[in-house]
């Protein structure tokens, strides 16, 4: 699904490769992580640190600040929340909107020039 040149499919995956990269090493096939699994506590595993470590990447990567709180609970609580909350913010800032698009061109760039075959 695209909305504003916003791909969601690649979001989707460019954030279970974030997981999977920052945090769980021993998943070898991140897109595989269902969308709706939760991030924080048993099933992904992330705890507070790594949520606030995985909240600036976010903001570094797509111009979208996390705050803590109600806000980072529930943005966190799935990749599918995740990408609804960098979608949404980044439609209401221009930059944030510029900076996930260049985020998500540079990770299609990057898997077609280094995984052909996922093509």
């Amino acid at each position: 699904m695209r909305i504003h040149g916003l791909d969601q499919q690649v979001l989707h995956s460019q954030l279970k490769h974030l997981v999977a990269d920052m945090f769980r090493p021993d998943i070898d096939q991140p897109d595989k992580i269902d969308d709706f699994e939760p991030l924080l506590g048993d099933a992904i595993g992330l705890d507070a640190v790594d949520t606030l470590e995985f909240a600036i990447c976010v903001e570094e990567r797509f111009g979208v600040a996390i705050h803590r709180g109600a806000e980072s609970d529930e943005a966190f609580s799935s990749i599918a929340r995740l990408a609804g909350f960098i979608h949404a913010h980044a439609l209401a800032s221009p930059r944030a909107l510029e900076a996930t698009r260049e985020t998500l061109r540079a990770e299609s760039i990057l898997r077609l020039t280094h995984f052909p075959a996922l093509q």
